[in-house]
Order: C-alpha cells, then sequence, then structure tokens
C-alpha cells in the first residue's frame, strides 16, 4: 500500500505574516503545480495553499478517491490540523470540479467551525444541478475531443502522448467521482459565494453560473469574463483583484 503524501502544497510564501489564507482547488485531472502562477500572484495578498488530490503528480502512486465529498474530507482533516490554520477567515477558490469539492469542504469545514469569509466558484454548475448534467465521456478518444473543447487541460495532454498515456486513468477517475455527486437544491452554507466564468464556455452559461444562489445563506454574486472554460488563465490579474477586497474584512 502505498504511502499517502500530504495535501497541501505551498508554492509561494505570503508577502506578509498576516495575509489570510485561501485555499485553491483544482479542476478534474490537474494536480497542484497547475496553479502554481495562480498562486505566485495570490500569494501577494493571501497566504496561499493548493490542495493536491491523491491518484496525481507526486500522490500518482496513491488511490485516486471514488467521490468528491471523500476529496473536501480529506483535505479538511488536514487543513484543520495544520499549521496553514491559524483560525483566520478562511478565503476559497475552487475551478470546475474543484468548485464542487471547494463547496463540500465549506460544509463539512463550517460543521467543524471553521470561518469561511467567501466561497469563490468558478466554471461550474450549481451542486444542485451536477446529478442533472450529461456524464463524462469514457473512451479516451471522447474524451481528448473532450479537452479540446474546453480548450484548457486538452492542449498539454494532446501536446504529448506519454503525457496523455499519464493522464487519462486520473482524468476518467475524476469525471466518475463528478458524475455520481449529487446534492439537494436545500443545502446551504453560510459563506458568501462568488460565481466566475467564462462568457464563450461552451459548457457553463450565466444561468447556471446565477444557479449557485440556491446555495448560500448570505447571497451570490456572479462575474464574467471573456473567455471559454479556462478563461481565468487570461485573467489571473483580474481575479486577484476580485478576491483582494476580502483582506480588508479579514485582516
Amino acid at each position: 500500500m502505498a504511502r499517502s503524501l500530504a495535501w497541501s502544497r505551498q508554492f509561494h510564501k505570503p508577502s506578509a505574516a498576516d495575509n489570510p489564507t485561501l485555499l485553491i482547488f483544482p479542476h478534474a485531472g490537474s494536480g497542484a503545480s497547475t496553479y502554481r502562477t495562480f498562486s505566485k500572484k495570490l500569494s501577494e495578498t493571501f497566504d496561499v495553499v493548493v490542495f493536491q488530490y491523491p491518484g496525481r503528480q507526486d500522490r500518482a502512486r496513491e488511490e485516486a478517491a471514488e467521490t468528491l465529498p471523500e476529496l473536501a474530507h480529506g483535505a479538511l482533516a488536514e487543513f484543520s490540523t495544520s499549521t496553514f490554520n491559524r483560525g483566520g477567515p478562511i478565503t476559497i477558490f475552487g475551478h470546475s470540479m474543484g468548485a464542487i469539492v471547494a463547496f463540500e469542504f465549506v460544509r463539512a469545514a463550517e460543521a467543524a467551525g471553521l470561518d469561511v469569509r467567501l466561497l469563490t466558484v468558478s466554471a461550474a454548475v450549481a451542486p444542485d444541478c451536477v446529478e442533472a448534467q450529461p456524464n463524462h465521456p469514457a473512451s479516451d478518444d471522447a474524451i481528448l475531443d473532450h479537452l479540446e473543447t474546453l480548450n484548457g487541460t486538452g492542449a498539454a495532454v494532446l501536446g504529448s502522448r506519454e503525457i496523455m498515456k499519464m493522464a487519462l486513468p486520473v482524468i476518467k477517475k475524476d469525471y466518475r467521482a463528478f458524475d455520481s455527486y449529487s446534492c439537494a437544491a436545500g443545502v446551504k452554507v453560510n459563506a458568501r459565494i462568488h460565481t466566475v466564468g467564462g462568457d464563450d464556455d461552451p459548457f457553463i452559461t450565466i444561468a447556471d453560473l446565477r444557479g449557485w444562489s440556491r446555495h448560500s445563506d448570505s447571497g451570490v454574486d456572479v462575474t464574467v469574463f471573456d473567455g471559454g472554460h479556462f478563461y481565468l488563465n487570461d485573467n489571473i490579474d483580474e481575479i486577484a483583484e476580485l478576491l483582494t477586497p476580502v483582506r480588508s474584512t479579514t485582516a
């Protein structure tokens, strides 16, 4: 049995010791290092931690999670007892599948007494809509076609057949975990939710982003950028500005 490695990755030290905590949940098939550039920019304002899911990169020998709540609970179990948890308010960002994992993390974190001030969910349908979505493709060729349509991970995966062979198994497992997820419309978190997406996303509409209003007791804001499903790659500075105002209420 493979030894389990830690969940938390910190690529950049915060610019100040009192920077508030920002937790990042990656999208399906990706690892923590995918968000290294994101981390560099946001570390100017936050103490940034990116979660590394099992089954990829330096955790490749571990079994990938079978459910999204399993990912959320694993991340919370480590974070809550780590030095990254300094007892202050937390800001959370999750992209695509990572948005649903982040939502489940917030549910569990709030139940455990942690203070989550803002959940920012990117390019994702609301939790109560996941079950009604068509299942992700299962064959290698169909998955690659899907990734090309997303115009993000697909470009990197298709660039090398060897990378493709390594990436597809974990992508398939992540897709199965996502497709098995369900959540009732009445399930809400106390944290305010900010939904973010691209205006040219082939899968996520503005109406999908607005649907997150059913899952917060503190209200929902919606921001739309130019771009597709991976709009964030071209809007890192703007997303940093979007998250930065939270610091004034958490410092």
